[in-house]
């Protein structure tokens, strides 16, 4: 009788660790639901700011290329998200003993008028200096690669245009029944 609990006691005790096992590796240590399909969090590499404020140093900005490239996008009847990542390069001409670095990259999201299948997402790098006597009158290059979840506008094709300065680069995306 012993032997028959025993035995019980350890089926029972297999089966729960088994489905603790199978719930950590399908929710990815429970950051996301067992039935998800969206796409893990974005990295950031310079922090993002939605408020416009006081931009003193923009006019040194200039931006020599956008990539925008698709991550993950498994857009169906119960995920309309999608992980896209942006790298933005360039350079800053600055004056004197102050040195220039993106401090933060603006994004702002609207739907164009003409189509409402149309987003358009405008990238904007917020410039800020920091005296440094060391510098004096030049050019400094920059680049950085943020990723950015987007949420699909409806069925069918989405069309989203990034623009960053005079750079555009359009992306499309299908989201399915």
């Amino acid at each position: 009788m012993k032997k028959i609990s025993k035995i019980f006691i350890i089926t029972i005790l297999t089966i729960i660790v088994f489905f603790i096992c199978s719930y950590l590796y399908l929710t990815n240590f429970g950051q996301k639901g067992i039935l998800s399909n969206e796409p893990r969090k974005p990295k950031i590499e310079i922090p993002i700011t939605y408020n416009i404020g006081w931009w003193a140093y923009q006019d040194d900005l200039t931006i020599d290329s956008l990539k925008i490239e698709i991550i993950e996008s498994k857009l169906n009847l119960f995920n309309s998200r999608s992980l896209i990542s942006y790298s933005v390069y360039g350079k800053m001409k600055y004056d004197g003993h102050w040195e220039p670095k993106i401090e933060n990259v603006h994004l702002s999201e609207r739907i164009e008028k003409d189509s409402l299948q149309t987003r358009i997402i405008e990238i904007t790098p917020i410039v800020s200096v920091s005296e440094n006597e060391n510098q004096n009158d030049g050019i400094k290059k920059y680049s950085f690669k943020n990723e950015h979840t987007i949420i699909s506008n409806g069925w069918g094709n989405n069309t989203i245009k990034f623009i960053c300065g005079n750079k555009e680069q359009i992306i499309k995306l299908q989201q399915r029944k």
